[in-house]
């Protein structure tokens, strides 16, 4: 299992999108800590996020978060590039050049993979708002594997969606980009907080992450994504809050990386979001960090930081 980290912070509230203040990020101080969650294994992924367009409905916050990825890559970890569809009007051709210089950007530093859109299945402001995606994605898609090729470098390319697997979205999808761009991705991603913005009875959580990931798995078959292609976790986490208290996110993100960790359905990547909080003081939707805003860690972070060095040197990176 390769388990990674976003280092950065949210922008925007995610309920009203009003952009909170924020200590500004200490790159020194993340990559401590990320070093400190990666301990020995021998592989770990640092989720970035890049943006083509300005977007259907403009989101605040930067065009590039962190600023610098390649500040963070290097023993053993290596960059998630996520390449977000974000134009106001239909540009295939200009988001496969903005595609192919992320394969190229990750290649440089050292390799890991790219994902192409981001949450698909997710309306405005995600890229599911953004008009002309799906053909967008299928010319990203073919830009990134003839890039990939073209350089010889070992980036994987994938797709991700987030929540309830839902067929009508996975057959578009799968009819977008045709069978053969669809057999040629390395993973498919999934976006998933349980109990975040839907309460779950904690007695149940763990079930209710294995139906989440056998779903998925099921939806994804259908429309014939092959049942080898790797499951990879993009995003994951438990905020922290008024009615959220630190030991109880350590407790919800231990049940259900066990519950994600133990389901049968070919799970390599396991990727938290995120490293720290945007404010501490402020509300839930800011407070996703296994740190405080000050980089002082929750007890969350001594938690995942076991379990990376239990379960994070399994496989190593070829």
């Amino acid at each position: 299992m390769i388990f990674g980290i976003w280092p950065g912070v949210v922008a925007a509230d995610l309920v009203d999108f009003h952009p909170p203040e924020c200590p500004p990020e200490d790159s020194v101080a993340s990559l401590t800590a990320i070093r400190e969650l990666q301990g020995d294994a021998p592989a770990f992924y640092v989720r970035c996020y890049r943006h083509f367009g300005a977007g259907a409905q403009r989101s605040p916050g930067a065009t590039r978060t962190p600023e610098q990825p390649e500040v963070y890559a290097g023993d053993g970890r290596l960059i998630d590039l996520v390449a977000c569809y974000q134009s106001a009007v239909p540009d295939p051709d200009g988001f496969g050049e903005f595609v192919r210089e992320a394969v190229r950007d990750v290649a440089a530093w050292g390799g890991g993979k790219v994902q192409i859109g981001e949450e698909l299945n997710m309306p405005s402001p995600q890229d599911g708002g953004s008009p002309g995606w799906f053909d967008a994605v299928a010319v990203g898609i073919a830009a990134a594997l003839d890039e990939r090729e073209r350089l010889g470098v070992g980036v994987e390319i994938g797709v991700n969606s987030a929540g309830m697997a839902a067929p009508a979205f996975w057959g578009q999808m799968a009819r977008s980009i045709g069978p053969d761009l669809l057999g040629s991705l390395d993973y498919i991603g999934l976006d998933a907080f349980p109990d975040v913005f839907h309460p779950v009875p904690h007695d149940r959580l763990a079930g209710a992450v294995t139906f989440l990931l056998d779903r998925f798995r099921s939806v994804t078959s259908e429309v014939r994504v092959p049942a080898s292609t790797p499951i990879h976790i993009t995003e994951t986490g438990w905020p922290t809050g008024t009615d959220r208290d630190e030991a109880t996110q350590r407790e919800v993100l231990e049940t259900v990386a066990a519950a994600v960790l133990d389901a049968d359905v070919g799970v390599t990547a396991y990727e938290f979001f995120g490293l720290r909080d945007g404010r501490t003081d402020a509300g839930w939707t800011g407070r996703f960090g296994l740190l405080r805003d000050d980089y002082t860690p929750k007890p969350a972070f001594d938690a995942i930081r076991g379990l990376i060095a239990r379960r994070g040197a399994s496989r190593s990176w070829a």
